[in-house]
């Protein structure tokens, strides 16, 4: 199954932060893409749900700010090793 990073799209340095997270999604994007253009449907897997509505801080300028929506939220596909 193939394995994803998260990433952020960071609100304070309009840059991309990594979450430090993996997930593993039987049908996920084949290249980096936001969680919303992976699911158009609406239907997010239950993982992926988990992470919606968190605070998230931003490694360059240090301030906490929160994550609204799921084009904020990048899959980055890995590979296997």
């Amino acid at each position: 199954m193939p394995e994803y990073e998260i990433h952020i799209h960071c609100a304070c340095c309009d840059g991309e932060h990594r979450l430090l997270m993996k997930v593993h999604l039987a049908h996920g994007p084949d290249h980096k893409q936001s969680i919303a253009k992976s699911f158009p449907a609406g239907f997010v897997p239950p993982q992926l749900l988990a992470i919606r509505g968190r605070n998230a801080l931003c490694l360059k300028t240090g301030k906490k700010f929160k994550v609204e929506n799921d084009d904020q939220f990048l899959l980055v596909p890995t590979p296997f090793l």
